[in-house]
């Protein structure tokens, strides 16, 4: 009697939801008129889960892994959460292109910039541009939060959000929205997670 076969592996590229190619008008990506957030690097999930099922605003999910992104995805279909939606896509080319000025409420941007060395430099998320980016979309009165467990980040991003005409940032002691999953692992382990919400002027 022959084995039964290894059925093939998921090749979550070719299935993670990807969004529209050339100008994005975000709103116009989920029914109805609730505020728009954007979750920036959720990971496993928890954080987009979470504002999700809350039903305060419609969250848009951005998350650069196909294998998340698609799993997440596929999660919030089952769930039933259409205020929501989860794409893989790198944040700073989806975001360059995306409209209109001003539609997001408020935009999460979780444990950027994991690396290290210098050549990985380019791949750093938070940056003046992005931010210039993110001012852009955010109207005034909204919000930005960026958290990282690396307080050298931490104190870099606070940094450039004080020299940015469009920021105003503080650090906060706990997370009062949704944590992410990274964020509940350090916290069981003990270790510190450093929070900045910085608001839109």
């Amino acid at each position: 009697m022959s084995p039964p076969e290894t059925p093939p592996p998921v090749r979550y590229m070719d299935r993670a939801p990807s969004p529209p190619d050339g100008p994005v008008d975000l709103p116009s990506l989920i029914d109805g008129d609730a505020p728009l957030e954007l979750d920036i690097g959720f990971g496993r999930g928890r954080s987009f889960i979470v504002r999700a099922r809350a039903r305060e605003s419609r969250v848009i999910g951005i998350e650069i892994k196909a294998k998340w992104s698609f799993l997440v995805e596929e999660r919030r279909i089952r769930e039933g959460l259409d205020n929501a939606r989860a794409f893989r896509a790198d944040a700073r080319e989806l975001l360059e292109r995306a409209g209109p000025d001003g539609c997001v409420r408020r935009a999460f941007v979780h444990f950027p910039d994991p690396w290290w060395k210098k050549r990985h430099t380019k791949r750093m998320v938070v940056t003046d541009t992005f931010l210039d980016t993110l001012a852009r979309l955010i109207g005034p009165g909204g919000e930005l939060y960026v958290q990282t467990d690396v307080e050298e980040r931490a104190d870099a991003y606070e940094a450039l959000m004080v020299e940015h005409p469009a920021f105003e940032p503080r650090r906060l002691d706990d997370n009062p929205w949704a944590k992410s999953n990274r964020e509940v692992r350090a916290d069981e382990d003990g270790l510190p997670v450093y929070r900045i919400l910085a608001g839109r002027l």
